[in-house]
């Protein structure tokens, strides 16, 4: 029988401490600057068919926070850490996130509008090539660091003593999640060499690369459950 993560995890954290509820505080606040950025409520019926169409942007920037927030949630149940490291990091992740969010929904906004061809609308417009470029690297920086911020603390978590010790099996399960986080900031270094080197009209295949999170990700998963002790 396969066990699963949380079949392997034994849960030190079993009450939220305080810096994740902190930090599960700031993403709430980050998801309401979010959605409430769109403007003021509409107040006929093309502005609600026009609020309506921001939503798939909406979708999309919430999922990434939520990733993030969830990430962390775990991270915490697992280890139950609250020392000095551990609130450095999970406070740099905050700042990231409440920095990030806006290009997050500048960005998904782009994509959708590219992808429709304007239908789903974009709320920025840009007047020279160097602001695109200034976007794409914008984005994928936030995206990268808030990676390398999570690879810290899975890498932080591994190494400090917790009680119960970690299992091989939980430090196994530990270098998943730094691999896995790892891979997310390559792609996110990929992604900020396309939109620094390629030409302006080819600048958007640094935002598709993170389309690359999908299968690498999934890919990873497989490989290391297969290996799993």
């Amino acid at each position: 029988m396969i066990k699963t993560t949380s079949d392997i995890w034994h849960m030190r954290g079993e009450s939220m401490t305080r810096i994740e509820t902190f930090f599960a505080a700031a993403c709430a606040f980050a998801v309401t600057m979010v959605i409430i950025s769109v403007g003021s409520i509409p107040d006929s019926l093309a502005e609600l068919v026009q609020a309506t169409k921001q939503i798939p942007a909406f979708v999309a920037s919430f999922s990434v926070l939520a990733w993030v927030w969830y990430t962390h949630a775990v991270w915490s149940r697992r280890f139950g850490l609250e020392d000095a490291k551990t609130v450095v990091l999970s406070c740099s992740l905050i700042l990231l996130i409440l920095i990030y969010m806006y290009p997050l929904r500048i960005m998904m906004q782009g994509v959708f509008a590219l992808l429709t061809d304007g239908y789903l609308p974009g709320i920025m417009e840009f007047s020279e090539d160097w602001q695109i470029r200034f976007l794409f690297m914008l984005f994928g920086f936030g995206f990268l660091l808030m990676s390398l911020n999570l690879v810290a603390l899975y890498a932080h978590g591994k190494r400090t003593p917790v009680t119960p010790p970690l299992s091989e099996a939980e430090k196994y399960e530990a270098e998943s999640e730094i691999i896995t986080w790892a891979a997310t900031a390559l792609i996110s270094v990929i992604s900020l060499l396309l939109a620094w080197l390629l030409p302006v009209h080819w600048v958007g295949w640094a935002g598709y690369t993170f389309f690359l999170l999908f299968p690498v990700l999934i890919s990873i998963d497989i490989f290391r459950r297969k290996r799993a002790p």
